[in-house]
């Protein structure tokens, strides 16, 4: 979308002030929530559930040590 699509949007819907600054700041949080990090998104992770978390931590770690053993199987496969 560039700016004269969304200029004949705004035209369209024809908000008010209030209404504005509300689309405004819902825009402005999902710009902002998409800036995170992955090292800040594994951290909201441990912070909001410390056990599917660490579950998950542990499901990495094995599949880390399982990768090498299977890609060496699939490659003498081939």
């Amino acid at each position: 979308m560039n700016d004269d699509q969304l200029g004949a949007a705004w035209m369209a819907l024809q908000p008010t002030t209030g209404q504005r600054r509300r689309i405004d700041a819902r825009v402005a949080g999902w710009l902002e929530a998409r800036e995170t990090t992955l090292a800040a998104e594994w951290l909201g992770l441990f912070r909001a559930a410390p056990f599917s978390a660490a579950g998950l931590v542990a499901v990495s770690a094995l599949s880390l040590a399982t990768a090498p053993p299977l890609a060496w199987l699939a490659s003498a496969l081939l």
